[in-house]
C-alpha cells in the first residue's frame, strides 16, 4: 500500500471494492477535467509514452506552447517515490512555475500496464495534474491528491475501464461526485 493511500484511508489495509466514496470536501475532481484531456491510449504503450501523450493533451488544452518542461517536471517527480497506488491508479503530479491554476488530464487504459517502479502493480488509470508552484497553492494541491486517491477506488476504476470514451468517463466521475 502506498503512502498516499494510507493517508487517504487512515489504514494499512488495501481498499475494498465497492461504491466509490466522494472526493475531498470542496473540490470536485470532475471540474479539473475536460473531454479533450481525457484519453483512452492505444494498447502497447508504456507509462512513459502514456505520460507523454497525456502531458501533450493537457498542455494543448491549456494553451501551453511547449509541453517539454511539463513532461520533464513530471518525469523528474516520477523518479522519486512511486505515484501508483495498488488500486491501479497512477497519480503523477508536479508543482509548476508560471501557471495560475490547476491543469489536469486522465488516461484510461483498457489493457493495464505494469508500473515501472513496482512490477507487481498494474496501472489502469492515470490521473495527471499540475498546480502552481506557490505557497498559497500548496493546500489545494494536497486537497486534490486526497480527493483523487479517495475517489478513484476499484469500483470507479472498473467502471472507467469499461467506459466507451472520454464523455462517458467524465459522466461516471460526475455521477460518483454528485
Amino acid at each position: 500500500m502506498s503512502w498516499f493511500q494510507k493517508k487517504a484511508t487512515g489504514s494499512d489495509e488495501p481498499a475494498k471494492s465497492g461504491p466509490a466514496p466522494r472526493a475531498a470536501k470542496g473540490i470536485k475532481i470532475s471540474t479539473l477535467l475536460a473531454q479533450e484531456a481525457v484519453l483512452f491510449p492505444a494498447e502497447g504503450r508504456d507509462k512513459g509514452a502514456v505520460l507523454e501523450e497525456l502531458v501533450a493533451a493537457v498542455c494543448r488544452r491549456a494553451g501551453a506552447a511547449d509541453p517539454a518542461p511539463f513532461l520533464a517536471k513530471v518525469l523528474e517527480r516520477e523518479q522519486g517515490i512511486s505515484t501508483t497506488l495498488d488500486t491501479g491508479l497512477s497519480l503523477p503530479h508536479a508543482r509548476m512555475d508560471g501557471i495560475d491554476g490547476v491543469l489536469a488530464g486522465m488516461a484510461v487504459l483498457k489493457t493495464p500496464i505494469p508500473d515501472p517502479n513496482q512490477a507487481d502493480v498494474q496501472i489502469r488509470v492515470v490521473f495527471l495534474f499540475f498546480s502552481p508552484n506557490r505557497q498559497e497553492a500548496f493546500p489545494v494541491h494536497l486537497q486534490i491528491l486526497r480527493g483523487i486517491s479517495s475517489l478513484f477506488q476499484p469500483a470507479l476504476i472498473d467502471q472507467l475501464t469499461a467506459a466507451s470514451g472520454p464523455s462517458a468517463a467524465l459522466e461516471l466521475i460526475r455521477k460518483v461526485e454528485a
